[in-house]
């Protein structure tokens, strides 16, 4: 332990919270610093149609974020508790968010840039990889290795895109990810994982600083300051890290660990499905997110914010508690449908594809109870935006006011 102390719960809560602290008070200095940088700098974001947020906002949260996180962790020494190659992984990803911030890199760029980040994070090297928990076929046994590295190396790019989706409103991807560090220091606490508590609780407060100016509260009616792809994506590099290597370590199943990032997971699995389905590319952007089908119900950023968050911290508390109470994995990882059940069914009922079903069910029952044709429903007049009376011979029928 730092200072030579002796090896005890007083010694070990009182670097916790000075270290909490130190990342804390520079990340909030760092972000208040940056925010006069930006534009010279040219790193700021302007409203258009996909992004409707008011004026012109620095994207210097990311770069507070990390940068507080590895000075904290440096000058306290504990910067080997992090292996070598967490760093450089880190520092490819901000460094190639950042060019992306600045001058927008295509899809194929970006993507490729995250492979090679997720292969130096996993490093394939170490002999070492993710702990399934649950018995393989015997036909994989053979391969188990290379297949499961695989898996982790396409779990580190799928999260950084993840986080990279969800930062479409303020608070979310910020707010997100303090939710999984939370539960990652709890299991990580519980199972004696000492040396990986430390940089998550850091991680945690310096992601906390940066919220101080992000998210909505009382206090703050909108950012001041966003993440930009260079925080949102080292984000989600950094908690793939966490929970690849606390699977490692403690022998946790590694689909019981995601659960603490069931929500950006299966929102972003989701939408690749729609947009193939679509026949679009699953990297295009758009406002088919699970915030923007909230806002599309009139929910208010902040609440919609508070909702995703909500959900994010039941999903990691279910986790966490499957672990401690040691839940079967086959449990654990089957009950994963439930969460994947429930957006997908929002999903279906808030989208164009649900609300088309279902005024197509109505228009069917309508037939059914009246003999009449029914009138054409409200979702055909809107396509126009411009509603036409009916014709003197029309009859409307009994239920045609009924959606």
């Amino acid at each position: 332990m730092h200072g030579g102390c002796t090896i005890n719960w007083g010694c070990v809560l009182f670097v916790w919270i000075t270290n909490c602290l130190a990342a804390l008070a520079v990340s909030a200095l760092l972000v208040v610093v940056l925010k006069r940088v930006s534009h010279a700098c040219s790193l700021v974001d302007y409203p258009d149609r996909r992004k409707l947020h008011d004026g012109v906002v620095p994207l210097c949260g990311g770069i507070a974020i990390f940068a507080a996180f590895a000075m904290v962790m440096l000058v306290q020494g504990s910067a080997p508790l992090l292996a070598l190659n967490f760093w450089a992984g880190l520092l490819i990803t901000i460094i190639v968010g950042v060019i992306d911030d600045r001058n927008e890199l295509s899809a194929i760029k970006r993507l490729a840039a995250q492979f090679v980040a997720a292969i130096i994070l996993v490093n394939p090297l170490s002999g070492s990889t993710i702990v399934t928990g649950i018995a393989l076929p015997p036909a994989l046994l053979s391969i188990s290795f290379p297949l499961l590295t695989v898996v982790a190396i396409l779990f580190v790019v799928g999260l950084i895109n993840s986080w990279n989706m969800i930062d479409g409103i303020d608070g979310l991807a910020g707010g997100s990810a303090a939710v999984a560090l939370f539960w990652l220091a709890v299991v990580a606490g519980w199972k004696g994982a000492g040396e990986l508590v430390l940089p998550i609780v850091v991680l945690l407060a310096a992601v906390s600083g940066f919220l101080a100016f992000n998210m909505r509260s009382p206090w703050l009616a909108r950012a001041k300051i966003f993440l930009g792809d260079a925080g949102s994506t080292t984000l989600g590099a950094a908690i793939a890290y966490l929970v690849i290597r606390l699977s490692t370590n403690t022998h946790i199943a590694f689909s019981v660990l995601l659960w603490v990032v069931a929500i950006p997971v299966i929102d972003t699995l989701s939408l690749i499905v729609r947009r193939l389905y679509a026949g679009r590319s699953p990297l295009a952007a758009d406002r088919s997110h699970l915030h923007h089908l909230l806002l599309d119900r009139s929910i208010s950023p902040r609440t919609t914010t508070n909702i995703i968050l909500a959900a994010s911290a039941l999903c990691g508390g279910i986790g966490c508690f499957g672990i401690i109470i040691e839940a079967s994995n086959y449990l654990m990882t089957v009950a994963l449908l439930i969460p994947l059940a429930l957006h997908s069914a929002f999903v279906f009922l808030t989208s164009d594809t649900g609300t088309d079903w279902v005024q197509q069910s109505r228009s069917v029952a309508v037939a059914q109870l009246n003999p009449m044709p029914p009138a054409p429903m409200r979702a055909e007049i809107g396509l126009s935006h411009t509603s036409q009376p009916p014709s003197a011979n029309s009859n409307t029928g009994m239920f045609s006011d009924a959606v």
